[in-house]
């Protein structure tokens, strides 16, 4: 299907495309997940034009992890493009936008966070759908020694100061079919790895260096049936847990769990519920 908008060269070989509400001087920036890029989320065009009748445009990040790109990318080249295309929209050439929230899909939600701890005073607010935990995602599928040797191996090239190695073939079968560096596995996979905001067996003192250290409004949008939540993980709880962590100031009282929405949000119903969510927290901090 074809979509009407601009594509926006945000800095040179990296592009952002806009959807058809054009020009407005708020936008929401999407961030997608593990393999995704452009239009890959399938409820990405509905966001966009609900988004475009009250006054804000929608516009996709595509950037160095993008598609299998993530394999050999971290969070911090993640923010470093997405803070690229913020001034950009900042300024004069890219519409001089007055307002920017930024929005994760799934690993982009880590994306999210990351930014806000760490770039939070360039965007207005955050939001954070199906923020599941990798570590949890991918472990629950592989065998626990084999998930353990593959972790040493790879933590090995780590402490060796070889952490952009790639690693061998067996290892891009648990990813997606994706070449992977011996960082990005364990920052993915090891307990507290630079990826590792939204696993349910953090302690406290790791939440409140996340979570309780946001200082910009953000919404936290979780599957109630999302397949890549392993049975363990009550997801309920958890969002509590975070919000227990979370300063009151920026914690919407929106967030919470998306009912009878899959990790991507296929039925539409889930996604009016998203909508609705996304839309009264735009309204909750007066965006």
């Amino acid at each position: 299907m074809a979509h009407q908008g601009v594509l926006h060269e945000y800095t040179r070989s990296k592009v952002a495309f806009e959807f058809a509400s054009l020009g407005h001087e708020k936008v929401v920036v999407f961030i997608g997940g593990l393999t995704d890029g452009l239009l890959t989320v399938p409820y990405i065009p509905v966001l966009a034009e609900r988004l475009g009748q009250i006054g804000w445009s929608f516009v996709q990040i595509q950037f160095t992890s993008s598609f299998k790109g993530f394999g050999v990318s971290s969070l911090n080249q993640d923010i470093t493009d997405i803070r690229a295309l913020v001034e950009y929209l900042r300024s004069e050439r890219g519409g001089a936008r007055s307002k920017i929230v930024i929005f994760g899909h799934s690993t982009g939600s880590q994306d999210v966070m990351h930014y806000l701890l760490n770039c939070g005073d360039t965007v207005d607010a955050g939001i954070m759908q199906a923020p599941v935990s990798d570590r949890e995602a991918f472990g629950s599928f592989m065998d626990p020694q084999v998930a353990d040797r593959l972790n040493a191996r790879a933590k090995s090239l780590v402490l060796k100061g070889q952490g952009f190695e790639i690693l061998p073939r067996e290892y891009a079968q648990y990813m997606m079919e994706t070449p992977i560096s011996a960082y990005r596995w364990c920052s993915l996979m090891l307990p507290e790895g630079d990826d590792d905001y939204f696993s349910s067996d953090l302690k406290a003192d790791r939440l409140s260096s996340t979570f309780g250290k946001i200082k910009k409004p953000f919404l936290v949008a979780y599957g109630e049936k999302d397949e890549f939540a392993p049975e363990f993980v009550d997801k309920s709880r958890l969002i509590e847990s975070w919000r227990e962590h979370s300063d009151t100031k920026f914690w919407s009282q929106n967030s919470g769990i998306v009912k009878g929405a899959s990790h991507r949000v296929d039925l539409d119903a889930s996604r009016e519920h998203l909508l609705e969510m996304v839309t009264a927290f735009l309204k909750e901090f007066e965006l």
